[in-house]
């Protein structure tokens, strides 16, 4: 099945609330590396976006009887996993995990690799810890816009905010981007 065929789309829907046994996992097949790329980027660990990618499907599968196809079902998907998100993001234990992270990123040591993988890897956990800097409603906009190419429509939808909030809120995670990006780079 293509992604973005709705036809298709249509149809594993029905068949998801028919209970169809292979209907889902048709479903975790289809989505599940975007699902899993959402939550990485949102919450910056593999065990949490693993957590948080199952949590998704879990609700989607208990929940599509409720889905009436108003929006693509990845649209859909991304909202439920954006909440999960953000939710974990606003939680007491992610605060300390984050914290212990960058404490054991500091100490990590360097095995001596060649200087552009060096500078390379320095590049990139630059970008990683400013979008990771962002506040959470800049940056699941910014995730699901630039990084997962979502238009601005399906993530107001996703998000269940007006086009014109997605419009400002991807703005300014842009220029804190840019900002944050100048002083490390």
């Amino acid at each position: 099945m293509r992604e973005d065929s709705r036809g298709d789309e249509r149809e594993l829907v029905a068949r998801l609330q028919r209970g169809e046994p292979h209907a889902f996992e048709e479903l975790v097949i289809v989505y599940q590396h975007r699902v899993y790329g959402v939550a990485l980027r949102m919450l910056g660990r593999r065990a949490d976006a693993e957590d948080v990618a199952q949590e998704a499907f879990l609700r989607a599968y208990r929940a599509v009887g409720e889905f009436r196809g108003d929006a693509k079902l990845s649209t859909w998907l991304y909202a439920i996993t954006s909440r999960l998100c953000l939710n974990r993001l606003a939680s007491p234990a992610h605060q300390r995990t984050r914290l212990d992270d960058d404490l054991l990123s500091r100490v990590a040591d360097d095995t001596g690799d060649v200087a552009a993988q060096v500078e390379r890897r320095e590049r990139e956990a630059a970008v990683h810890a400013a979008i990771a800097e962002l506040d959470d409603d800049r940056r699941v906009v910014l995730v699901l816009a630039d990084l997962e190419g979502l238009a601005y429509e399906e993530i107001a939808e996703a998000l269940g905010v007006p086009i014109g909030t997605v419009r400002s809120r991807l703005h300014r995670a842009r220029m804190d981007l840019k900002t944050r990006l100048e002083k490390l780079l």
